[in-house]
Formats: structure tokens, sequence, C-alpha cells
């Protein structure tokens, strides 16, 4: 994985029009991103699908990325975590619907001991320091894309809540890893 600094280079000349840096961008995220579609579908015969709408989607977009507001990698799988809840809406169908929050903790903290990436290290590190109702509404919103409404329903709070939790969860999440 390129750093930081690579990805954001490959953006904005992405940006520009510049097909080759666009071609780089994505031989060096696209298994990654890959990967954060398959976690939030759970189905892989749809993968490909929001795969392709998101690298798409990041073409078009490129020009709108901006690194004071986060990171390249972070844009990238925004983008794909949003291709992936459109398409699951528009199948009207949800992965894993019946998982239990517990199952979810233990699911992501499979995929971090399987994942050698630093990044998805700290984030489990960080994600551990959070409370374990807002984690398990963070990890039910982020990694299966449920809704605020789908939240509050399964973990049986008020909206009200589950956004304040999210909200504020994001917040230590982002001082957590951005010290």
């Amino acid at each position: 994985m390129p750093d930081k600094t690579s990805l954001e280079i490959l953006i904005r000349r992405a940006a520009a029009g510049d097909k080759s840096a666009f071609a780089v961008l994505y031989q060096e995220t696209s298994a990654k991103l890959f990967g954060v579609a398959l976690r939030i579908s759970g189905r892989r015969d749809i993968v490909e699908e929001v795969w392709q709408e998101s690298f798409v989607a990041v073409w078009a977009r490129a020009k709108d990325y901006d690194p004071v507001r986060g990171s390249a990698m972070a844009w990238l799988a925004t983008i794909t975590r949003h291709c992936a809840i459109d398409q699951l809406r528009h199948r009207q169908s949800r992965p894993e619907g019946h998982v239990a929050p517990e199952e979810l903790l233990q699911n992501f903290a499979a995929a971090s001991r399987s994942d050698s990436g630093a990044e998805l290290r700290a984030l489990q590190r960080c994600l551990d320091e959070l409370d374990p109702q807002p984690r398990r509404a963070v990890l039910l919103a982020y990694l299966y894309g449920l809704t605020r409404d789908e939240i509050a329903a399964r973990l049986k709070q008020p909206v009200g809540t589950v956004k304040s939790w999210l909200w504020r969860s994001l917040e230590r999440l982002q001082r957590c890893l951005d010290p």
C-alpha cells in the first residue's frame, strides 16, 4: 500500500484527467476497497458491481477530495461504503440481517487479526476504547451499513441516542487515529 501522500497525489492527478494515475490508484487500492465492499454487502454476488461503481464514483468525484478533511484511503473507503449501502438499499436486502451485535465485535476482531495492516490494528485499538453500546452502533453503521433507525431498533435505543453515540464515537476515533 502506498503512503498517504502517494494516494493524495494519485487522486489529484486523476482529478486532472490522468488515466494512468487513476490506473495506479486502482492497482494500489482495489484489494482493500474490495474488502470494504465485501464487509458491508456481505454478498459476493454484488461486491463486484459495488466495487465497479465505487471506482466510477472515485473518477467522477476526484476533484472533490480534500486532504484536510481526511486521509485519501478514508475518502476512498467512504465512497465504497456509500456505493455498497446504496446497492443494498436498491436490492431491498441487508447483509447478515440477524447477526447479534456481540458477533459483530467478534467478526471485526477476527478480521483485525487476519489483516497484517497497521491501519486496521490501530482502528481496532481505538474501537476498543469506546464503550460497548456506542462501539456496537459504529460497527453496525460502518461495517454492515445499517441506518441510524435500524441501529436504534436493533439496540432498542432512541434514534437520538444512536445519533449521539455515532457522532461522539466518530470524533473519538478520529482523535485516536490522528494524534
